[in-house]
């Protein structure tokens, strides 16, 4: 990578020692423009040291890209759209930007062939729907190429299995239910009268800012409609003041629930849905366009 990086920057330098932060950047680029300091990361180390390590380089105005090695398990996964499961250490290397959304930049030495997993949607806990691109050593550029549109074909795709996870985790909690379990999830349903095997597809949609919530989307949006119901308050009449006041009762409130649950009350507006025992049906291809929304993205470029 030392090598890759002196041919697309006039000075690089190799661990330079950095006295202001005591810190040694494994490489260390200079422009007329800006520094940057690149970390390839071959070992799992404490998120709070990536944290500290890059206000660290911003505090003296140095970029800092964060190069992580492709982990085992995803080396050898094929190209195009798939399911993939973040550790927390994996989803602290995400890169968001606009209008690309969220992807992962990794690098695998042995191949030298760079990993992308791009457009990311957060589905529950550690799982991600994506793309899986992979880019040779010899045809990246510096700045780094950056994610490619989805197609129409993989967007259908991220549909198929946007639709097929948000069966198996219906699926999942019936089974709990058959166990004896008094799962929350199905208690919410029991009591705003809703069959889980019955769900109306506008419960569980990808709407913007939904990987805020570690939850799968049924059950975040169910949890919003069931404290509407408790409070009296209709989908339409809700302010953004009583969205905010919710999102403060969360477990982990933070502003972009509270942006996700706002995107999921307009949308539920547009649907002409407000309670649970509306019977609008949502078609496959409102879901299409949701995720079509998501996944705004330009071609490989500088």
């Amino acid at each position: 990578m030392y090598a890759f990086f002196q041919k697309h920057a006039e000075l690089v330098e190799l661990e330079p020692f950095l006295r202001m932060l005591s810190q040694r950047p494994d490489i260390l680029i200079t422009t007329q423009s800006e520094s940057i300091a690149v970390e390839f990361q071959c070992s799992t180390i404490p998120i709070t040291d990536v944290e500290a390590r890059s206000a660290g380089y911003r505090s003296i105005d140095m970029k800092p890209i964060w190069i992580l090695h492709t982990p085992a398990k995803f080396s050898s996964l094929p190209v195009g759209v798939g399911t993939f499961d973040f550790s927390r250490f994996h989803e602290s290397f995400l890169t968001h930007t606009s209008p690309e959304g969220y992807f992962l930049l990794t690098y695998n030495p042995q191949t030298e062939r760079f990993h992308y997993f791009t457009s990311l949607i957060h589905v529950a806990g550690k799982r991600y729907i994506g793309i899986h691109r992979t880019l040779p050593l010899s045809m990246q550029i510096f700045p780094f190429a950056r994610p490619k549109t989805p197609t129409e074909q993989e967007i259908y795709r991220y549909v198929t299995l946007y639709l097929s996870i948000r069966n198996q985790f219906i699926q999942s909690r019936i089974l709990l239910n058959k166990r004896g379990v008094n799962n929350p999830f199905l208690r919410m349903c029991y009591e705003l009268r809703v069959m889980p095997t019955n769900l109306p597809k506008w419960i569980g949609l990808p709407v913007l800012f939904s990987e805020s919530f570690r939850e799968h989307d049924c059950e975040w949006q169910l949890a919003f409609l069931y404290y509407l119901r408790r409070k009296g308050i209709s989908v339409r009449t809700i302010s953004r003041s009583q969205v905010r006041k919710y999102v403060s009762l969360l477990e982990e409130p933070s502003e972009a629930k509270g942006k996700a649950c706002i995107a999921y009350r307009d949308f539920l507006i547009s649907a002409t849905v407000d309670s649970c025992q509306n019977r609008t049906v949502i078609d496959e291809e409102k879901i299409i366009q949701l995720i079509s929304e998501r996944l705004l993205a330009k071609r490989y470029e500088n």
